[in-house]
């Protein structure tokens, strides 16, 4: 696959990671990804609105995929959001770590990405409810998994 950007030793790929043949084992170090939310959006060639289960299914097999693509100390930042309620209230943050785990991936950190901004939401729950109320946490996760050792044996691009 053809470099989407390259500079000096940095090379940064765009491809369908629930391909298994986008790239061979053992190719990258790093994967930074944020995954269609399963939100309604529309994506060139990918449905956006899936049954839950169905969409962590669908996780499931790209992040088998980018387990298997990584080296043996290859890392994986996965941009998610804390939670949904496009299919009931789901804790997509949680669940989507869980997944990863199942695919072989360990848990290192998770960063709170704070928006600072839910100007565009409304928490219908909540509305002119108070009996039923209903938070929006204006944030998103990104969650750093690794392979096999956290602890790099060797330096990287010095």
């Amino acid at each position: 696959m053809k470099p989407y950007f390259s500079l000096d030793k940095l090379r940064l790929y765009h491809g369908d990671a629930s391909v298994l043949e986008t790239f061979e084992k053992g190719f990258y170090d790093l994967c930074i990804t944020s995954p269609p939310y399963n939100l309604s959006i529309e994506y060139q060639g990918s449905n956006d609105f899936r049954a839950y289960d169905e969409y962590l299914n669908w996780c499931k097999n790209w992040l088998k995929n980018c387990y298997f693509w990584g080296k043996e100390q290859a890392r994986l930042c996965l941009n998610v959001p804390l939670d949904t309620n496009k299919h009931g209230k789901q804790s997509l943050g949680a669940d989507i770590t869980a997944v990863a785990k199942e695919c072989g991936w360990k848990y290192q950190n998770t960063i709170i990405w704070n928006e600072n901004n839910i100007s565009r939401r409304t928490a219908w729950g909540s509305w002119l409810q108070a009996s039923a109320p209903y938070a929006i946490a204006p944030v998103e996760l990104i969650v750093v998994f690794y392979k096999n050792e956290y602890k790099r044996k060797n330096k990287l691009l010095r």
